[in-house]
């Protein structure tokens, strides 16, 4: 029988305790600051409000596989007060933030910090380009 240094076997246990994945959390359904839609309520905005600015916060690779038509890409980790000021008039113009859904967690990101820097009318379509794909609704490719 072979024996193991006692050290051994406690690093082997601890690397497999610290080495198993970490499992992400889904992004929150809603957000305070924010109006949570489905994509029938995404697309009742659009006929609500005219002036409406979608952001797609997604990477460009699945931003240019299919977007939304009339969104803009602005990624969540790039978003800062002059980047929104850059594609959205003011803070109260009606804004939609998408992703790739709650597994993605970007337009949860993107909406907190909007909401953060005083934007009033921040509309968060949680279930993103999953559920809209899924509802074989219209998508633009690049």
């Amino acid at each position: 029988m072979i024996k193991f240094p006692k050290f051994a076997v406690m690093a082997l246990a601890a690397l497999a305790f610290f080495a198993t994945p970490a499992v992400a959390e889904d992004a929150p359904m809603e957000i305070a600051g924010a109006m949570t839609v489905d994509a029938d309520g995404v697309i009742a905005l659009f006929d609500e409000h005219p002036d409406l600015v979608v952001l797609d916060n997604r990477k460009e690779t699945d931003f240019n596989a299919g977007h939304i038509e009339g969104a803009v890409r602005l990624i969540d980790t790039e978003i800062t007060a002059d980047s929104l000021s850059a594609v959205i008039p003011s803070k109260d113009t009606a804004v939609l933030m998408y992703c790739n859904g709650i597994k993605c967690g970007r337009a949860a990101n993107a909406v907190e910090i909007a909401r953060d820097l005083g934007y009033s009318k921040i509309y968060y379509y949680a279930l993103g380009m999953a559920e809209w794909k899924d509802r074989a609704l219209p998508v633009m490719t690049n």
